[in-house]
């Protein structure tokens, strides 16, 4: 009987064995299928999800402008702010009350900053992408955005002490609170004008310059403070007269203004579909 049984036995465990792993495998082709199906909505959904986004981002953006814009100048200025460094690339043209752009760092992006003084607009862009944003005047305020009132003095009203110098002509104006010290390149008006419009834009409080500085070019510029810490340097690297100018296409920059309330843009849109 033990005899009979043993095979027996043996032969019910395999089949129950044999069960067993098929139960698991059909499990497991199950449970992947659930996985591959899940997998697969997780995917539609951020598909949508990201659809929906951009369909959102196109809503909430308009034309930066109607026209083509171009510059027929260049400087490159060399910036430092403690042990920090970088270069400003700024255009601009030699017409009063003109749009500038510059990008504030050449080395980290193509993102560049734009200023119409006409229209009061300032915007940061992406060129490459043909997007960007509005900045508020209240956060350009901030940021010291929007032109610091830097120009030239009168001769009368100068405050500049100019330095004995054999070469280049050194000025210093000096407070409680910090000394300025610049230098004038050699006469030209054109870059004069360039290196105090790229001064104006700048994040620092405005100042008034030597005369001399409207017609030859501010190249290097340093203030320290009381401590004779230095905690601005400005150095001129760099000046082009474009052969061919940089231009900006504002119809084909689509811009978003984070003042604008969703309800003003929902009901843009839903006047826009109507018709």
């Amino acid at each position: 009987m033990q005899r009979f049984f043993s095979p027996f036995l043996s032969g019910v465990l395999c089949l129950l064995s044999v069960a067993s792993t098929a139960t698991a495998q059909t499990s497991a082709l199950v449970d992947s299928i659930s996985q591959v199906e899940a997998d697969s909505v997780r995917s539609h959904q951020r598909e949508v999800q990201e659809t929906l986004q951009e369909q959102f981002r196109e809503m909430t953006r308009f034309p930066l402008g109607s026209k083509i814009e171009s510059w027929s100048h260049s400087l490159d200025m060399e910036v430092k702010r403690g042990n920090q460094a970088h270069v400003q690339r700024f255009w601009f043209n030699l017409k009063e009350g003109s749009s500038v752009v510059w990008l504030p760092d050449t080395s980290r992006s193509g993102e560049c900053l734009y200023f119409d003084p006409e229209t009061d607009c300032l915007a940061s862009l992406f060129p490459d992408a043909l997007n960007g944003t509005l900045i508020s005047s209240a956060m350009a305020a901030k940021m010291g955005l929007k032109g610091n009132a830097t120009a030239t003095s009168s001769k009368r009203k100068s405050n500049w002490k100019k330095q004995p110098s054999d070469s280049l002509e050194t000025f210093v104006l000096k407070d409680e609170a910090s000394t300025i010290q610049l230098t004038l390149g050699e006469k030209s008006t054109w870059q004069a004008e360039g290196v105090n419009a790229w001064l104006s834009m700048q994040p620092i409080p405005g100042f008034s310059l030597p005369p001399e500085a409207s017609k030859q070019p501010v190249i290097a510029l340093e203030q320290t403070r009381s401590d004779d810490r230095i905690v601005y340097e400005v150095r001129l690297i760099q000046a082009q007269i474009l052969e061919t100018p940089y231009s900006l296409d504002l119809s084909a920059i689509r811009v978003s203004d984070p003042s604008r309330p969703l309800s003003v843009i929902a009901k843009e849109w839903a006047d826009k579909e109507k018709n």
